[in-house]
């Protein structure tokens, strides 16, 4: 006999526990559910069993050949190589992901092993987050993948080969590259682009507000650092030249200090030049390195200065004295800050494929990742400023023996959040825009694309709540002393 059912209520969600669950929701029957029941049933063979309970039938993965299935589908995975990620990664692997973090948060489970609950007599300070328990670096990591490839451009030559001291995105918007004897410059990637013949550049680095463009070239057979003054998206004026000795070879890489009172510059024969703004006088010279200087960059805290060279030596210093602090030796070596401690480096072999987190106030690696043969090569790696997440520019062989560019997006060095790739013309990180939510990258068919790697409603959500905290913390302060 058939009860009547108009309405089938949803067991109700606690949203604040579960953000990623859907509002309660009612499920209305259909009118002519009766018959099709009835036909269903007369469609079933006498000699086949049917799970049913009081005329509803049980879907098959509740069946108890398919339990085993469902449980092995919410337990732990098997730990993935980072590294080798590739096309695996899918909905169905970000959605088990977010469902084992939300409950654990929600139950205070540690390490993912049930009926191991954090102790409630605890202090909240005392119990371990279940995100930062496993995290080598802190970092605020996506639910699941959302970059998106928004515009893609032909631009030849990009990518032949990538030279990061030639290119460069200043905070008002303006790009500029180099080709050959060419420098490129155009706003917010629109359809004007300038172009300006500059002999041999080797290097260009926008100053921290975007006024100014510093641009290391020849002149003749002496390197040159050219100024120029950026008055107007389409009007730039030479404010200042200087002329350096020929024996340092070229100037092969820029650098500005966050105040930009200082302008230093890396050189092909080692030395690193500390010029003081606006007249370019040398400060000082640093003699740490002997082969080329590739990348120089000051930590957000402007607590440290890294250098590193061609040989793969890094050489760190205390940004304010310029005093060595110490060195690290390798083969090739990559290097990034972490954007919010500032103490955190992030070091990478690129082949073997190798990284490594390096902690500046305890002088050691915290975290590493290697590999033991060379079928995977980093390109570069670079944090992301507004989530922490650590992108890996990787070189790997597929299974035809094709090379396959992508760039992976860590939350640690066991943890893959997205995969930004193409696989067609692959992926090589090029730049960030200036407020971190964008990313410039070249394939291999002469493309010059742009990703939407944070969406700027989120970026400036981020932003009015770290406000708001500075504010309460400001106000609880005020409170406070006025109580005393």
């Amino acid at each position: 006999m058939f009860v009547e059912m108009s309405v089938c209520d949803s067991p109700n969600k606690n949203s604040k526990l579960d953000k990623k669950s859907l509002p309660p929701f009612k499920k209305v029957r259909r009118e002519n559910w009766k018959q099709e029941a009835a036909y269903k049933v007369s469609e079933i063979s006498k000699g086949q069993e049917v799970s049913c309970v009081g005329e509803r039938f049980i879907p098959n993965r509740f069946e108890r050949e398919n339990i085993e299935f469902n449980l092995n589908y919410i337990g732990k995975l098997k730990e993935r190589d980072i590294l080798e990620t590739g096309l695996n990664l899918t909905a169905s692997y970000w959605r088990q992901s977010g469902f084992i973090s939300n409950i654990n948060r929600t139950f205070g489970i540690r390490e993912r092993r049930l009926l191991q609950f954090s102790s409630q007599q605890r202090t909240r300070s005392g119990v371990v987050d279940s995100d930062s328990a496993d995290s080598d670096w802190p970092c605020n990591p996506r639910a699941r993948p959302y970059a998106i490839q928004i515009a893609t451009h032909e631009m030849a030559g990009i990518c032949s080969p990538v030279d990061y001291n030639m290119m460069d995105w200043s905070s008002g918007g303006m790009v500029a590259m180099s080709y050959g004897q060419d420098i490129m410059l155009w706003r917010n990637l629109d359809e004007s682009t300038m172009v300006f013949n500059v002999e041999s550049p080797t290097s260009i680095k926008f100053s921290p507000d975007g006024k100014q463009l510093a641009i290391g070239c020849m002149d003749r057979n002496y390197p040159v650092l050219d100024l120029w003054e950026v008055r107007s998206p389409t009007e730039f004026l030479v404010s200042y030249r200087k002329l350096f000795l020929k024996y340092i070879g070229y100037i092969s890489c820029i650098e500005w200090s966050h105040d930009g009172k200082e302008l230093i510059c890396g050189t092909q024969c080692g030395l690193i030049c500390v010029l003081s703004m606006p007249k370019l006088k040398t400060v000082m010279q640093l003699r740490e390195h002997r082969h080329t200087v590739q990348k120089m960059k000051f930590s957000p805290t402007n607590k440290y200065f890294a250098s590193s060279d061609t040989n793969g030596k890094i050489v760190i210093f205390d940004a304010e004295l310029k005093v060595r602090l110490l060195k690290l030796g390798g083969k090739s070596m990559v290097f990034d800050w972490h954007p919010w401690t500032g103490e955190d480096l992030a070091v990478a072999e690129r082949s073997p494929a190798s990284i490594f987190i390096f902690n500046m106030p305890r002088r050691q690696f915290v975290a590493s990742y290697r590999r033991r043969d060379h079928r995977i090569v980093i390109k570069t790696l670079t944090y992301s400023k507004i989530t922490g997440e650590l992108l890996v520019n990787v070189i790997r062989r597929d299974g035809s023996d094709n090379a396959v560019f992508e760039i992976v997006v860590l939350a640690s060095l066991n943890r893959v959040v997205d995969l930004l790739s193409h696989q067609d013309h692959g992926t090589i990180f090029l730049m960030w825009n200036p407020d971190g939510t964008n990313i410039a990258t070249g394939g291999l068919d002469d493309t010059f694309s742009l990703w939407n790697f944070f969406s700027t409603h989120k970026r400036e959500a981020i932003l009015r709540r770290q406000e708001q905290k500075a504010k309460d913390k400001f106000s609880s302060l005020s409170l406070y002393k006025s109580i005393r």
